[in-house]
């Protein structure tokens, strides 16, 4: 696979030139502007942020999109999917269903008005709208891709760049193969698939309320709950809510840190293969730029400063510029990454995973985009192109 183009526009900007213009340029240069056609369904996915994290993309930028997908005569809309776990608490809180997290996405100010199109959940109420894509992958045979992708004509993946616990970066990858899979594609990568329900602590009839909160209804009450775990879709709703009442009855297994970005890269193989790679667009916004995840409810301190927009046809080689350009960046002193050296991988300090057998520290990052390169996504081997020309002059 020859050089794939990714496009950069820098973080400079003025009055007359700013980072809304900028990422406009970035739609052009990707052709968006004259390949949508008239009345085309265009998804605009992005990641609305969990509430607490204050360094999630704003939606100015998705309202960008929208209006440019506007201009050229698309239907655009903004998607995301349902998150893992039941209930408002905890780091991931409030995103288990499709009105709970429409109404985060209100607090953070992404709405119908404030973006101009409508927000939908690409999988549904409750995360489970999906259809199963097969895949040959090493860890996954088939992915379980949102409902919502197969009825787009365009799909551009507006990505917050930044890092993520069990991949080193968040980027692209993560935003195709957790954003836009349902909740068994989720909970496949983070779980071990070993749901158990100890009939010892299980409070029976009296209690049922995992009966409540189980998507694929795959849970009966006799006289302790019991699980069909071939429908098991790994939500893992049942084990939030026993834990809740006190039983802890209901358990998974934490799948190894360092075992789940391999499965999120296959899931985005299934869902470019759903609708095809021609459908799929993608840019990546590197600002805010920490070691946490958007789905993190804290705003965590910045690793770097700014770098700019990034946009490509290649899912993987934008990935690869994108943490290039953050390898390359001076570290914020006051960050995880500490006084981490121009060129070092500010993400493997700040998740540190040992390789269990070697005891060896993982990049994860690393082993994210080499298994991508290895599951055929695209080429880490890219052609940067800076986007370097003056935005028209502007009257009055």
């Amino acid at each position: 696979m020859g050089k794939s183009k990714v496009y950069f526009t820098d973080r400079q900007a003025r009055p007359d030139y700013n980072m809304i213009d900028k990422l406009e340029h970035i739609f052009n240069e990707l052709g968006l502007d004259k390949e949508i056609k008239a009345g085309e369904k265009v998804m605009v996915k992005t990641h609305f942020g969990q509430w607490g994290n204050t360094n999630y993309l704003r939606p100015a930028y998705a309202r960008k999109i929208v209006d440019l997908v506007r201009v050229a005569g698309g239907e655009p809309f903004l998607a995301e999917t349902c998150g893992l776990g039941y209930g408002a608490g905890g780091a991931y809180g409030g995103r288990t269903t499709a009105p709970e997290y429409l109404a985060m996405a209100t607090l953070h100010g992404y709405t119908e008005a404030s973006v101009g199109a409508p927000l939908i959940m690409a999988d549904g109420y409750w995360g489970t709208d999906v259809y199963d894509i097969e895949v040959d992958g090493e860890h996954v045979k088939s992915v379980d891709v949102a409902a919502a992708v197969f009825d787009c004509d365009k799909v551009i993946v507006l990505t917050h760049a930044k890092g993520h616990g069990l991949g080193g970066l968040g980027g692209t990858i993560k935003n195709l193969g957790i954003g836009l899979v349902g909740k068994r594609g989720k909970g496949a990568m983070h779980f071990m698939g070993d749901i158990k329900i100890d009939p010892e602590k299980c409070l029976g009839p009296d209690c049922s309320k995992c009966l409540k909160v189980c998507p694929p209804r795959c849970i009966k009450m006799s006289e302790k709950a019991e699980v069909d775990e071939s429908r098991c879709v790994e939500c893992h709703h049942c084990v939030d809510v026993c834990a809740r009442v006190g039983a802890r009855a209901a358990t998974m297994s934490w799948r190894p840190n360092h075992e789940q970005s391999p499965i999120f890269v296959e899931n985005s193989v299934g869902v470019i293969k759903a609708v095809g790679a021609t459908k799929f667009y993608y840019i990546n916004l590197a600002i805010d730029i920490s070691d946490k995840c958007d789905c993190w409810n804290v705003g965590a301190p910045l690793l770097v400063h700014d770098i700019g927009i990034f946009g490509s046809r290649d899912p993987l080689a934008i990935d690869q510029a994108t943490l290039q350009a953050i390898k390359d960046a001076p570290a914020n002193p006051d960050s995880p990454a500490g006084d981490i050296e121009c060129g070092a991988c500010k993400f493997a300090v700040a998740h540190a995973c040992k390789d269990p057998e070697t005891g060896e520290i993982l990049e994860l990052a690393e082993r994210q985009l080499s298994h991508a390169e290895k599951m055929g996504l695209g080429s880490r081997d890219y052609e940067l192109v800076a986007i370097t020309k003056e935005p028209p002059k502007r009257e009055g």
